[in-house]
């Protein structure tokens, strides 16, 4: 998928991931406090570099950088997919989000604000339904996505395994136009 430009509210900026992004994405993906809602962990440059270039391979999945004030200080984007049909095949498109950002940017309205920007460019690029998983424990980004008009669909109880061994409640949350 391609993000038809940047994206900005004249603090923060979204904007297609590049690979010299790789550094930066890096710097804050391999931090533990990144890592502890996330399934696919960054520990090295390479890791880094090959999540870029998957995702810019990949047609269904949009990877953008976001910035605050010309740095990068995190990531946005997720993939596309048809929802599921009891009949003919839906002609439209969903779409999975995910977002990740520096925890030394955590607070400052950085997170809601690339959510802001993106959840309504996708629906204007024909995305019908924008859905976000997020753990229970996460409370910062259940805001994050209530602030921007998302909805809390269900909790799925002890459904995923945490790398620290116990089980996390996952909650579903949606957006639709």
């Amino acid at each position: 998928m391609e993000l038809s430009g940047p994206l900005t509210d004249g603090r923060i900026a979204v904007r297609p991931a590049v690979p010299s992004d790789a550094p930066a994405f890096l710097g804050y993906k391999r931090r533990p406090e990144s890592q502890a809602y996330v399934s696919r962990t960054v520990d090295t440059l390479e890791q880094a570099r090959t999540l870029i270039t998957d995702c810019r391979a990949e047609p269904d999945s949009l990877l953008c950088a976001v910035e605050l004030d010309g740095r990068v200080v995190g990531d946005i984007g997720g993939r596309r997919y048809r929802p599921e049909s009891l009949g003919p095949e839906p002609t439209v498109w969903d779409f999975y989000l995910g977002y990740t950002v520096d925890p030394d940017c955590w607070n400052r309205g950085v997170a809601s604000a690339a959510v802001s920007l993106l959840v309504p460019a996708l629906h204007e690029a024909g995305l019908r339904r924008i859905v976000a998983k997020t753990f229970a424990d996460n409370a910062a980004s259940i805001r994050v996505l209530t602030k921007n008009g998302f909805r809390l669909e269900a909790t799925e109880r002890a459904a995923v395994l945490g790398r620290d061994g116990r089980w996390l409640d996952d909650c579903t949350m949606a957006h639709l136009p």
